[in-house]
């Protein structure tokens, strides 16, 4: 069957379509695909296809994906985006990194799918190879990544190993004609030249060759999918994918029309802003150059009446220095008279020396007068302090009695001397009294014996006591015994056990001590038969002391110590032994001291009052002596006093003849200096009028110098008599004016005119170079009047020259904008009418797709339905709301689909979404699938092509929902390719048409090994013909070869 004859009209003039027609596919083949081997793969049609594999650790890395990818590419499937160029399916090319071998082998830049076609009824070789048709698609990684070629028959690599069938593939596609007159057809193209208009291929691939996140009813349970993503599996499946996106296509189209709309009508305001803003320029500058005609004809005027003033005012200013000149020359000769008179009062020698010498005599005979008057009042004033003081000292000298000062320092001397004994007699009781009571306190504290020593052997832990207090006496005893204790008074009692101890520690103090030795206490009762004294401290046994004092002691209580003739002389009033003895002994002792020195204080005060009547006595002679000698001296001054007062007297007619005299001289000398005042006032007054009159001439000069009449007739431009002339020429109001009037009005107008040419926040450097050296460096704008007035004629002529320049661009500026308005109006129509368009075609297509989407769906409904009740169910149904369609554009137009099904016979239809057994929700999630295959696809056999089949599949539903899948297969002509995890391959070798199993042994393997191939017991037999006769073929050429080697052989041979 040749080429051209398989070809079909349908096309048109378009070039070859559905080429394929009703064959299906008996094998494959791939070259360069992932790490599949090149060996050929048969393949069944309708019924289950299952692949597997088994890698280097498990069914993951054999290529399973890969291989039902490269078959569902091969039919054309519409996930690849084949009408985009199908780039996705560059990532079926070997990688060498992905497979681990890039220090062995590199990446390919092609590889190769190839497919062989021919009527699934052809059971022998000879039928086969008679409709057979190999179609060849080439994969390449870059641009444009498909190619499509086919011949009639049988035509595929060939050779006994993989380099073999590898190194010869290219030649044989080179061999190949081209699809394409030229060139080849390519992906966009390879639906329709191979299987025209019909869907031969739908697919679920969870692989990175999917091109949409659609759900696979298959992959997980179906009620945990929302109906969105069911609807998303069917359209999948259906092809309303493809449709929907087109819908989003021609929405987002139409957005973008508004949005053209949108910004055509934004940069048509935003223009017409802009050209308003021109426009208005436009005509600020018309109005501008009308006021400039104003402002130049107020200027004329201005000029004139400038000119006018100037000449009346230059006459009047002439008439007026002829006047001061006058009235100068009368001046000069007034100043003149004055200033001789005042020269003659002035020169008078004679009179101001006789004033000198009447005014010196009186200055003198009053200082005299003065200095006599003085010394009168200081001396009065002495007088009364030394009455005082003498008032105040006869006052103490009475307390003197007439004692004279030697009298009363004496007894002051001698009450004294009583002081100083008293206090000294005070002193020594004081101290007395002070060691009484501390001895009083040592008594009551026990403190007043040996204490210091005690304390010494007390921290050291030795037991001692004073003997004073051991010791206890009767009064019997005393008498004897008082004068024999009397040498140990300060001795200290210890045991004779510690007296070594205590000695050692008492060693070496600047303090004397005497240690008595005492026996430890008898056990028995003391017995005082011997008139020993008694032991007050138990602790402590002085009995051989006591015997020993009693040996050495003599017949007389005062004899202690015969053999050392010692004698204590003296009485005991009080006890000497015992604390309280003590105590009583030590308190009469302080009672005895503190009387002494109550009588020494009473002493002591009666002495101090003595001294302090002796002290007042002295200070009162004292005092007598005082008064004595200041009466002396009250008398002296008085005398002087009157001396004085008798020479004022003798004074006083001589100072009022002076005095006279120099009133007289006074009053003279002050009526001449008045009139020499009223002189100099005179001369000041004419010197002033003088001055202001040459200030006046200097004014009136500087003014008719700044009238600048040759400056006024230059910018009037002729003589008075035409500026006259012309002034009677304007109207009443006019001729009134004052310059300054025409000054502010010609101003204002040339200032409007500037405003209207440059508005305010005009860029500097977009003004002309003159304009902008007037306005912004001479102060154009910040200037006052007088500042502006000098640059009006500058100003006006640069204006006129700005403005004549600009009117012709102004006119060409109004074209422009209406020329450009004209268009952008017309472009505005333009979009608009397109948003139109765009809005009928999308509601257009979206009316017809809804009806298209609705008929598909019902049709899947149906064949559910169908499905359903034929294999072992009740009914089956889907339900599928048209929903709104979403206003924005990038928002696809969400359906959705719910699935029902009747639970038991006669029963109404239930959602999915109810809780039911898993083994009927994967029941009826294949026949769903199936359900959507058949709707997507037509008359033709179709393939449904599964990634991972039945993962989501119980393990004790797998083997039904494999069965099934088969059994519907069959039933309506499915083929049905599924991919196998490791938990699913024993439930599908069984239940499965056709079993594909791809291995890799090992990671450092690049490519897989033979793959395993076994049919089922109907289709082993053609499975073992398929795959006989895709490995026998050989080009024409070899075949020739090799008869002609056989022929030689049998010629040898013979």
């Amino acid at each position: 069957m040749s080429t051209a004859l398989t070809w079909s009209t349908a096309g048109g003039d378009s070039g070859p379509f559905d080429v394929v027609g009703e064959r299906v596919l008996v094998g494959v083949q791939v070259v360069n695909i992932s790490r599949l081997s090149t060996h050929p793969i048969p393949m069944i049609s309708q019924g289950l296809v299952t692949v597997a594999g088994q890698g280097p650790k498990d069914s993951n890395g054999a290529g399973k994906s890969s291989l039902i990818a490269a078959v569902s590419l091969l039919h054309a499937d519409e996930q690849w985006r084949l009408a985009s160029g199908a780039a996705g399916a560059a990532e079926l090319l070997f990688t060498a990194e992905i497979a681990a071998q890039e220090g062995r082998w590199s990446n390919v830049d092609w590889g190769y799918v190839i497919g062989v076609f021919t009527d699934p009824r052809a059971d022998s070789s000879d039928a086969l190879s008679a409709g057979a048709l190999t179609v060849w698609v080439r994969i390449n990684r870059k641009a444009s990544h498909i190619n499509l070629r086919w011949k009639d028959g049988l035509y595929v690599p060939y050779g006994a190993t993989e380099s073999e069938r590898a190194a010869g593939v290219d030649t044989l596609w080179d061999a190949l004609p081209t699809s394409n007159g030229r060139s080849d057809f390519h992906a966009n193209r390879l639906a329709s030249v191979l299987y025209g208009s019909h869907v031969r291929c739908v697919s679920f691939l969870s692989t990175s060759v999917r091109s949409s996140p659609a759900a696979n009813l298959l992959a997980q349970p179906l009620n945990d999918l929302d109906p969105q993503r069911i609807f998303d599996a069917i359209a999948t499946l259906t092809g309303l994918d493809r449709e929907l996106e087109q819908e989003q296509a021609l929405r987002s189209a139409e957005h973008t029309h508004h949005n053209n709309v949108r910004d055509a009508v934004r940069d048509l305001d935003s223009w017409e802003h802009e050209m308003a803003v021109v426009e208005a320029g436009i005509a600020q500058r018309g109005h501008a150059r009308h006021l400039l005609g104003n402002a130049k004809a107020s200027w004329q005027a201005r000029c004139a009446r400038h000119f006018v003033d100037g000449a009346v005012r230059s006459d009047e200013i002439r008439h007026e220095l002829n006047a001061l000149e006058v009235r100068a020359r009368e001046l000069q000769a007034k100043l003149s008279t004055v200033e001789g008179d005042l020269s003659g009062l002035t020169d008078d020698e004679e009179f101001n020396r006789n004033f000198c010498e009447v005014e010196g005599r009186w200055k003198e005979l009053s200082g005299r007068d003065q200095q006599l008057d003085t010394d009168h009042q200081v001396a009065a004033k002495h007088l009364e302090d030394l009455a005082m003081a003498y008032r105040d000292l006869s006052d103490k000298a009475r307390a003197a009695d007439g004692r004279s000062v030697e009298t009363a320092q004496a007894e002051e001397a001698g009450a004294r001397t009583a002081v100083e004994q008293a206090l000294e007699s005070r002193g020594v009781a004081e101290e007395a009294e002070k060691q009484a009571s501390r001895l009083l306190a040592a008594a009551e504290s026990g403190e007043d014996v040996a204490a210091d020593e005690l304390q010494v052997l007390r921290d050291e832990g030795i037991p001692a006591a004073a003997l004073l207090d051991v010791v206890q006496l009767n009064p019997d005893q005393r008498r004897n015994w008082e004068p024999r204790l009397v040498p140990y008074s300060g001795a200290v009692v210890v045991l004779r056990g510690h007296a070594d101890r205590a000695q050692e520690k008492l060693a070496g103090r600047p303090r004397r001590a005497t240690l008595v030795i005492a026996d430890p206490p008898r056990t028995h009762a003391p017995t005082h038969s011997n008139g020993l004294p008694a032991s007050a401290d138990t602790r402590f046994d002085l009995t051989t002391f006591f015997t020993a004092i009693v040996d050495r002691a003599g017949t007389q209580p005062a004899e202690i110590d015969v053999a050392a003739g010692v004698i204590v002389v003296g009485e005991f009033a009080d006890p000497l032994t015992g604390r309280a003895a003590r105590i009583a002994a030590a308190r009469a002792e302080h009672r005895a001291k503190a009387a002494r020195l109550t009588e020494a204080n009473k002493l002591l005060t009666s002495a101090r009052h003595t001294l302090a009547r002796a002290e007042t006595r002295t200070k009162a002679a004292e005092a007598g002596e005082q008064a004595d000698t200041i009466e002396l001296k009250i008398s002296e001054l008085r005398a002087a006093n009157q001396k004085r007062q008798e020479r004022r007297d003798a004074l006083k007619p001589v100072l009022d003849a002076a005095r006279a005299a120099y009133t007289d001289a006074l009053g003279a000398g002050k009526a001449r200096e008045e009139r020499i005042e009223n002189l100099r006032g005179t001369k000041q007054r004419l010197e002033r009028e003088q001055t202001k009159q040459d200030e006046t001439t200097m004014k009136l000069t500087d003014e008719r110098l700044a009238l600048d009449l040759p400056g006024r007739e230059a910018a009037w431009g002729d003589s008075p008599e035409s500026a006259n002339r012309f002034l009677l020429t304007l109207d009443a109001e006019q001729q009134t004016r004052t310059t300054a009037a025409w000054n502010e009005e010609t101003c204002a107008h040339v200032n409007e005119v500037v405003r209207r040419c440059f508005p305010e926040g005009t860029p500097h450097d977009e003004m002309p170079a003159e304009i902008r050296e007037l306005l912004i460096e001479q102060r154009w704008h910040r200037g006052g009047l007088d500042t502006r007035v000098g640059l009006v004629p500058a100003l006006i002529r640069a204006l006129r020259t700005h403005l004549t320049q600009t009117q012709q661009h102004d006119h060409y500026q109004q074209q422009q904008i209406a020329t450009q308005r004209a268009q952008r109006t017309g472009d505005l129509q333009a979009a608009r009418l397109g948003l139109s368009e765009a809005e009928q075609t999308s509601r257009a297509h979206r009316a017809s797709l809804a009806q298209g989407i609705k008929a598909k769906l019902k049709k899947v409904s149906e064949e559910f339905n169908r499905l359903d009740e034929r294999y072992g169910g009740y009914g089956a149904s889907l339900d599928f709301p048209e929903p709104e369609p979403p206003a924005e554009p990038d928002r696809p137009w969400r359906w959705t689909v719910t699935p029902k099904w009747r639970r038991a016979e006669g029963q109404r239809m239930s959602g999915y979404n109810l809780r039911s057994n898993t083994a009927q929700m994967d029941e009826k999630a294949v026949k769903l699938v199936c359900a959507a295959a058949l709707a997507g696809g037509g008359g033709r056999p179709l393939l449904l092509v599964l990634d991972e089949l039945g993962r989501n599949l119980g393990k004790q539903h797998r083997r039904e929902a494999v069965a099934l899948f088969e059994q519907i297969g069959k039933d309506r002509n499915i083929t049905v390719i599924g991919a196998l995890q490791d938990d699913m391959e024993r439930y599908a070798i069984e239940a499965s048409g056709l079993y594909i199993k791809l291995r890799r042994r090992s990671d450092s393997m690049a490519y897989n090994e033979a793959p395993v191939i076994v049919g089922d017991d109907a289709n082993r037999a053609r499975v073992e013909l398929l795959q006989e006769w895709l490995t026998s073929y050989r080009p024409a050429a070899d075949i020739a070869n090799e008869e002609s080697d056989e022929d030689d052989f049998d010629d040898g041979a013979a």
